[in-house]
């Protein structure tokens, strides 16, 4: 199986995900882009392995180390901090909308979500980027990694 193919099984269509899917390809790594997508995946329960693996097979640049272990610094941070958590919004596949956390609004509670001020659902999908088609031909080799 692919390794895009394992990630969308998790997270569903990667023409449903929202436009920061962009960040996977086209943007130089920095830690806000590290931010933006390890929010993504984690918020979404995707494993650290498969997000990392992800990231770094689509933009050699993430490969380097001190990126990497800002990754994996985030995903950590995600798990053991409660501010990290009530302080990032993401978007969330399984309600189709932004999501933050909140002491209001339960993590597990994704049949009734709470309506949190100010997030408004993101455009979806790589065709609405900026750059579709050199994300398009990316994806191309992207799909014949496997795992």
């Amino acid at each position: 199986m692919s390794l895009l193919q394992t990630v969308e099984n998790h997270l569903g269509s990667i023409d449903t995900w929202p436009v920061s899917i962009n960040y996977l390809f086209a943007e130089t790594p920095s830690p806000p882009v590290v931010e933006e997508l390890v929010a993504f995946f984690v918020g979404n329960g995707l494993p650290l392995t498969l997000a990392y693996r992800l990231y770094r097979t689509c933009n050699p640049p993430a490969t380097n180390e001190l990126l990497r272990q800002l990754f994996y610094t985030r995903y950590s941070l995600w798990h053991t901090s409660d501010s990290v958590r009530r302080l990032t919004s993401y978007y969330d596949v399984c309600i189709k909308n932004k999501k933050k956390y909140s002491p209001d609004f339960l993590d597990d509670d994704r049949e009734n979500p709470v309506s949190v001020p100010g997030l408004r659902a993101p455009r979806l999908g790589f065709h609405n980027t900026a750059t579709p088609t050199l994300i398009n031909t990316m994806l191309e080799l992207v799909r014949q990694v496997q795992l």
